[in-house]
């Protein structure tokens, strides 16, 4: 099936290369249209537009984002290709997967790389979700997908990064204002939801810039395409968010800037926020959830030899437990971690003669974690986690340099390597009468080449090759249990996990294809990921360890990323074909999306500020699944294919007295459809209307 899907997009592409190729030499009419593969992306090297990086990105904007109307962190980027969200729906029980890889049911997992302003984020429970966030605080969000992003980010993104970029007081501020303010309310019918945001942008004197965020959600459970309301999928949310940024000399690339952001949720959950398979099983959750980072960046005045970032800071991801009579005889319970983390890199420039330049990218970055369980007893007796949910420190090292070399507008050529050493300590946590001593250290190296050459103006083949090591967490070295005789020990003898990626794929990009001043730009890659020693939960049996490695599995897929527009008029599409299997045995790997597609079409008149269109989401059956005793929803169960459809319309004045209003209106699942995504436990949700009023001022 691939095979065949692969060879309908080489023809196509055929087809239409010579008479775009004839069409290119007429001259373009200025730029209407956003085209998202035109976006800058500034996470994976040196900033370059998302046609021109030789791996596979996506991006959203600030547009995006707010066109989105989303509720969680999942609903921002569920749409873009070979990403999925895995698990619950609501805003407590979401995990993240990418191209197969992302958090399963009950399974440790962290090959998925997410980072807030810079921090990195990370966060585990028993049938919890990955990330507790507000959409509303962010105004960009890049997904780097493949393992080629460990060079920047850190060892084990086996399967990608998810940077999320906070909003700016610059964003508000027009040139010389010293202060804005945006009031945001957004509603929607299903859930009841309903939404407030506030935001002040102040700049007291030049080259001092400070905002302030508010964010208040609430939602009720919604209601699936059958009308059967939803548990677990209920939003109770509070968030704000401070950033600073002090130019030094009046210029703005030598600054120092610190931002702060807290969420908390405090309300009645259902304990299984992953499945609500038991429903009945209520107990209360508080989450407080917290990023704080200070950074400093110099570019000593246009230097070409030093241009350096530095950052500091602290991260905690808590939820404290009440309200458990179902559990036994217990006060209370917290699942915390806190992690403070450093960064350093510089960047270089170095002109080589003639069209060659390159550049170079070194750094060092360092993060120690505390994974903290205590469980309250009446009485106030205290147990420092359990052997499922054990206590235990993580210390990671790393240090890492990245090459750019650059011919003219024609090859680009990435190599990288980089080295990570890890340290597992083990906690107070008491299993059988005793506590382990035994600390785990690991290391690796990465190293990566990835190449971009231009053959025309209009196409481009890219390629790369990495390898990409992750070492065991806490949770998977050091779990354990007593029971049922003799026991499930720990494992210090799991080895990393190793990834062996190969990308190749093409570019496209046409200006005039069927009249003066449209354009076309697309982006196909083809990829394969083969990981040794891959790290799962093994079968319950006495005396075998909860975490092993199996000997090989392979990941291998094709995403496709297209877009065309004319004046006012935009279509987007794109598509994502993953397969997963066991290597040992053959079996299907149940972390495996089903297939998808997704187009938008719209109109925007940039002169009215009125915009609106219409998005479709269509997936095929999934059912190259292995059924198991341990197979749900959302993890081995076989799902039908199904079609979704939405739209969507913003009006944003862009002259007189209006200037600053946005009024948005959006219709989800129109036909009140019945579905369920894939790797989502859940129903989604039925046919909503949303609305959403804005003013800036």
């Amino acid at each position: 099936m691939m095979k065949t899907r692969l060879k309908l997009l080489l023809s196509a592409t055929l087809i239409v290369t010579p008479v775009c190729a004839r069409a290119q030499e007429e001259a373009a009419a200025p730029e209407t249209t956003r085209m998202a593969l035109d976006r800058m992306i500034i996470s994976a090297g040196t900033e370059k537009v998302a046609l021109d990086t030789p791996q596979a990105v996506s991006s959203l904007d600030q547009e995006d984002i707010d066109q989105t109307q989303a509720t969680t962190i999942g609903d921002l980027i569920e749409g873009l290709p070979g990403v999925n969200v895995q698990g619950g729906v609501g805003q407590l029980g979401q995990g993240f997967n990418i191209r197969g890889m992302g958090t399963a049911i009950g399974d440790s997992d962290n090959r998925i790389l997410l980072t807030v302003d810079g921090v990195t984020k990370f966060y585990e429970q028993y049938r919890m979700g990955a990330l507790f966030s507000e959409p509303e605080l962010y105004k960009r969000v890049e997904v780097l997908r493949g393992p080629a992003s460990s060079t920047l980010y850190g060892a084990g993104a086996l399967a990608g990064v998810i940077n999320f970029t906070t909003k700016d007081a610059s964003d508000f501020l027009d040139a010389g204002d010293p202060l804005a303010v945006r009031l945001k309310a957004a509603t929607e019918t299903n859930a009841q939801a309903h939404t407030l945001s506030g935001i002040v942008a102040v700049q007291p004197v030049d080259g001092v810039e400070l905002l302030g965020s508010y964010n208040y959600r609430r939602s009720d459970d919604y209601k699936d395409g059958n009308g059967d309301t939803v548990a677990a999928s209920a939003t109770l949310s509070d968030s704000w968010l401070v950033k600073g940024r002090v130019a030094i000399g009046g210029n703005r690339n030598h600054a120092i800037w610190a931002s702060y952001q807290d969420w908390i949720s405090d309300a009645p959950q259902v304990y299984d926020q992953i499945s609500a398979a038991t429903g009945a099983a209520l107990m209360r959750r508080r989450v407080h959830d917290k990023t704080a980072v200070v950074g400093y960046v110099n570019d000593f005045d246009g230097s070409k030899i030093f241009n350096v970032e530095a950052q500091a800071a602290y991260s905690l991801s808590k939820v404290r437990q009440t309200e458990t009579l179902f559990l036994g005889p217990l006060e209370y319970s917290e699942f915390s971690y806190e992690s403070w983390q450093a960064k350093l890199q510089n960047s270089s420039r170095f002109d080589m003669g003639g069209d060659w330049t390159t550049f170079l990218i070194m750094g060092a970055q360092w993060s120690k974690q505390e994974r903290r369980n205590p469980r309250v007893m009446p009485g106030g007796v205290v147990t420092p986690g359990a052997g499922t949910h054990p206590e235990g420190d993580m210390t990671r090292y790393g240090l890492f340099g990245q090459l750019e070399i650059v011919w003219s507008d024609k090859l680009t050529i990435i190599p990288g390597v980089r080295v990570d050493w890890n340290d597992l300590k083990p906690g107070d946590t008491v299993v059988g009468g005793t506590t382990l001593t035994q600390r785990v250290k690991d290391s690796g190296v990465s190293p990566k080449i990835a190449a971009l050459y231009n053959l025309t103006p209009w196409l481009g083949l890219f390629g790369s090759a990495a390898r990409t090591v992750r070492m065991p967490n806490v949770d998977e070295v050091f779990t354990r249990s007593a029971t049922p005789a003799p026991g499930r020990p720990s494992n210090p003898n799991l080895r990393p996990e190793k990834s062996d990626n190969i990308e190749a794929g093409f570019t496209l990009s046409f200006d005039g294809v069927l009249g003066h001043g449209d354009r076309f730009r697309a982006k196909t890659t083809l990829f394969q990921n083969d990981v040794k020693d891959l790290i799962i939960q093994s079968a319950s049996a006495p005396g075998v360890p909860y975490f092993q490695n199996i000997g090989r599995s392979r990941f291998k897929g094709l995403e496709v990323e297209a877009e065309y527009g004319i004046g006012g008029f935009f279509a987007r599409g794109n598509m994502s074909f993953i397969d997963g299997k066991d290597r040992r045995n053959g079996d299907y790997l149940n972390t495996i999306p089903a297939n998808d597609y997704r187009l938008t079409l719209g109109y925007a008149d940039a002169s009215s500020g009125l915009s609106g269109g219409w998005t479709g989401e269509f997936a095929e059956r999934q059912d190259d699944v292995t059924t198991g005793p341990f197979s749900s929803a959302g993890s081995g169960i076989p799902t039908p294919g199904y079609s979704v459809h939405n739209l969507f319309l913003a009006f944003k004045p862009q002259s007189g007295a209006a200037k600053g209003f946005e009024f948005r209106i959006a219709v989800d699942n129109l036909f009140d459809k019945q579905y369920r995504r894939h790797l989502s436990s859940l129903a989604a949700e039925g046919q909503s209307f949303k609305f959403t009023v804005a003013n800036s001022f």
